[in-house]
């Protein structure tokens, strides 16, 4: 990943700026609304347990440390996914995040919690996003 930073670094103008945007390196989780109440139901698992995150934490810093950028503005917010049923999220996962895994037992608490007459109901995926501008040193 420094490399493609570096790589990137070579094809900005020097009024430029990068912009990175990935989740934290943590497992988002998933709730169940119904009506007015929110039931955590439990996360979304990586089979890599998110390492590819941690490792672009780890390539800005060292751009940063090998002054090839400097620091502008970071910062976070949040990706809400919401689905009608659970088994509804994960078909969506599997077509959007290739290495998401919904437990079997997530899967059925959140099918317990929706066996209501209630139709004001839906599955929440919450992820926290975080996002930086970052501005290339030209020496």
């Amino acid at each position: 990943m420094v490399h493609a930073l570096a790589k990137i670094h070579t094809l900005l103008k020097p009024d430029g700026i990068l912009i990175d945007i990935h989740p934290l390196p943590e497992p988002p989780p998933i709730e169940v609304r119904l009506g007015a109440d929110v039931y955590p139901v439990g996360w979304v698992r990586e089979v890599d347990d998110y390492c590819e995150y941690v490792a672009a934490d780890e390539a800005l810093a060292t751009a940063v440390s090998r002054q090839l950028y400097t620091w502008q503005k970071q910062g976070t917010f949040a990706f809400t996914t919401y689905a009608d049923t659970i088994l509804a999220l994960r078909d969506h996962l599997a077509e959007t995040w290739n290495d998401a895994i919904i437990d079997p037992d997530v899967i059925r608490r959140a099918q317990d919690l929706m066996q209501t007459p209630n139709p004001d109901q839906e599955v929440i995926l919450r992820e926290v996003i975080q996002i930086a501008r970052l501005k290339p040193v030209f020496s």
